[in-house]
């Protein structure tokens, strides 16, 4: 699929993310892997495929999701694989077709809950429908309900998808190295400010009911 591509941001998990790129070139090699370095981890390109931004400060989770995804549009892709850096999806491109083929372009492709949104397929429709994440989200934490809720609201259907669920698991490593990453306690406090509830319980139909 010439307009697919993956996405990942990275802060502090350089061994984990080259160990998940390697899979991905030989399972997916004309897929481009777009990465947004957050933390100067001078990650190395192994291949054309793989396009690598740094950044001189940590953008946060929806910042950087937008600045790859702004980058992903500029160069024609239409369908984004987004994946944290300490999550192995072991799929190759013909999966990720069987997944896209179980929905249409305005449909969301989630992994299952139990693994958050450490993988999930999202269009650039479904993008330019809902709009970029919201930067307000500093750090990480609450930008997944935050979206979530906004495409509940704008009617897009969203699609569960097993095989979307990783197949290596390490459940946020990136904070549990740093836990100064995490922006939970803001984050949750913007969220309630923003939707009138927290996520599951939001009772606003506008943000912050206006």
């Amino acid at each position: 699929m010439q307009d697919l591509c993956i996405i990942i941001p990275t802060i502090n998990r350089k061994d984990l993310l080259m160990k998940a790129l390697e899979n991905y070139t030989e399972l997916m090699p004309e897929v481009t892997k777009l990465i947004l370095d957050n933390g100067n981890q001078d990650i190395p390109c192994n291949d054309d495929n793989t396009w690598i931004w740094q950044s001189t400060q940590n953008l946060g989770v929806a910042a950087s999701w937008n600045f790859l995804i702004g980058k992903a549009i500029i160069n024609d892709f239409k369908y984004f694989l987004i994946l944290n850096d300490d999550v192995i999806l072991q799929k190759d491109e013909s999966q990720i077709k069987q997944i896209l083929s179980k929905g249409t372009p305005e449909h969301f492709y989630l992994c299952r809950p139990f693994y958050n949104w450490s993988s999930f397929l999202l269009t650039k429709k479904v993008y330019e429908k809902v709009g970029a994440f919201d930067e307000n989200f500093k750090k990480a934490y609450f930008e997944d309900n935050d979206y979530m809720y906004r495409m509940r609201l704008a009617g897009v259907p969203i699609k569960y998808v097993d095989e979307l669920n990783p197949d290596v698991y390490l459940n946020s490593q990136t904070i549990e190295k740093n836990p100064q990453l995490g922006g939970y306690i803001e984050n949750r406090e913007y969220f309630l400010q923003k939707w009138g509830g927290l996520p599951e319980s939001e009772t606003f139909k506008t943000p912050f009911n206006k």
